[in-house]
């Protein structure tokens, strides 16, 4: 019915969709282009929080995103009844209690800032008034993803029981938490008290790590270099003649083949067309 050639593609969550398609069924289609695509290796996978305190952009914008966070935290008392507020207007109900979730709310926003490439100074200056401060903490880091109201409930599910997920580094921020430790935040917050036991399987991780290692598909992964996604990007593949990766310099989750300079564009596209019309 079909006599022409296959490309898959997908992003982010549609990324690892494509890889894993490639992976269990390696010859429905001829060409796989995964956009973002992470392959988390545990629930808290721990390449995530080293790579936003280190790698991302550059020290100075990297201050700057820990900054604003510190002084959100410093004024606690002063913008949690207005994050309160915020929540109960927009009829948020929370798993944990509120002082707890504005804490996971600052430390999810550096995550949030790099993965959608907003820019750093768009972030106010420390001394700004509460209002400002406030505002552009709701524009980056929107709270019902912590809440009972949350969009993602059967993702969560999928991130605990199999497909991983991003852990928080606490440390530089400890004085100011009511928060003790982050860890295991997605059971205790992000999942229903009935599936908070939930183990997470490693299967998925190493059936397609093993398939990528002895295998050689026409891939092509691409990725954005200040997406903390990135991490755990599959960038770690050597000797391979197909599987090709793309990291775009201070790319977002936003990154396209499109985001490219016109050669790198030209590049991808005519291995793409080599492969399309190779018998």
């Amino acid at each position: 019915l079909y006599d022409q050639k296959w490309i898959a593609t997908g992003i982010s969550k549609g990324g690892q969709t494509t890889m894993f398609y490639r992976t269990y069924f390696p010859d429905d289609v001829d060409i796989s282009v995964p956009y973002v695509a992470p392959l988390n290796q545990s629930l808290e996978d721990g390449r995530h929080e080293p790579f936003i305190a280190n790698k991302v952009s550059t020290p100075e914008n990297r201050k700057r995103v820990e900054n604003f966070q510190l002084e959100v935290l410093k004024r606690k008392n002063q913008l949690l009844p207005m994050f309160e507020k915020y929540c109960s207007d927009k009829g948020y109900t929370f798993r944990i209690p509120i002082a707890e979730v504005y804490d996971f709310n600052v430390l999810e926003y550096s995550f949030a800032l790099w993965q959608w490439g907003t820019p750093v100074n768009k972030i106010p200056e420390t001394n700004a008034d509460d209002h400002t401060l406030f505002k552009h903490f709701m524009a980056i880091c929107e709270p019902d993803y912590f809440s009972e109201q949350s969009p993602y409930p059967s993702f969560n599910v999928q991130a605990a029981k199999e497909l991983g997920y991003y852990g928080y580094d606490i440390k530089p921020f400890k004085k100011y938490l009511t928060i003790k430790s982050s860890r295991d935040y997605l059971h205790k917050v992000m999942l229903p008290p009935e599936l908070s036991n939930l183990k997470f399987d490693k299967t998925l991780y190493n059936k397609v790590v093993k398939f990528l290692k002895e295998n050689d598909p026409e891939m092509i992964y691409i990725y954005g270099g200040d997406d903390p996604w990135t991490a755990s990007g599959v960038t770690w593949l050597k000797n391979k003649k197909n599987i090709k990766v793309y990291v775009l310099p201070g790319g977002s989750h936003t990154t396209r083949i499109g985001s490219f300079d016109t050669d790198t564009q030209e590049e991808i596209k005519t291995q793409i067309n080599a492969w399309l019309n190779k018998e």
